[in-house]
């Protein structure tokens, strides 16, 4: 073997090993680690877009297609009624805690409303759109009171939601469509 091992050997010997050492770890703090970690995000996003076709699946064998459009059926009323849509979402805030401070229908113009309906001949289903201003004394008051506009007895859907909250209140600005198909 060697015949003469000397102590400049061992120190480069040692040298050799160290910089191994530190090119493994960087290597593994910058490309290996990174790379489990998205592998396990990914891992996450696979089993819960799993269990999403699992519950989808699940819900549309207790349903057919025909109970589902006769339920939708039953939440769009054939007039527009802008006094029941205001009714319904002040029953709604005063069983949630919810003030509404101000609330508008901003109706769309008599030539997008004819455009529409050409365009929509065949659906013959028609909107209207409203805003409104409220304040809660906690945030499960707001919560609750977005959930039950979702899920009330008319078809509203909630298209932006503007939230902002201080020590003492919270305010929304909800803006959201309701469907009528007279």
């Amino acid at each position: 073997m060697i015949k003469q091992w000397t102590k400049i050997h061992t120190y480069w010997l040692l040298g050799i090993l160290l910089a191994t050492f530190i090119i493994y770890g960087v290597c593994y703090f910058t490309v290996i680690d990174p790379l489990q970690s998205e592998v396990s995000t990914l891992d996450k996003k696979v089993s819960m877009y799993e269990n999403q076709i699992e519950k989808t699946e699940s819900q549309s064998k207790e349903k057919s297609p025909s109970e589902e459009l006769s339920a939708l059926a039953l939440q769009v009323p054939r007039e527009s009624s802008p006094d029941d849509v205001l009714l319904n979402v002040h029953t709604i805030a005063s069983d949630t805690n919810v003030t509404i401070n101000y609330i508008e229908s901003s109706n769309q113009s008599a030539n997008q409303a004819a455009v529409q309906q050409e365009e929509e001949e065949s659906m013959k289903l028609n909107e209207n759109i409203y805003s409104l201003d409220a304040t809660g004394s906690k945030l499960s008051d707001i919560n609750s009171f977005l959930s039950e506009m979702t899920e009330s007895k008319r078809l509203m859907m909630i298209e932006t939601i503007d939230l902002q909250q201080d020590a003492e209140q919270v305010f929304i600005t909800v803006s959201f469509k309701t469907f009528y198909t007279g």
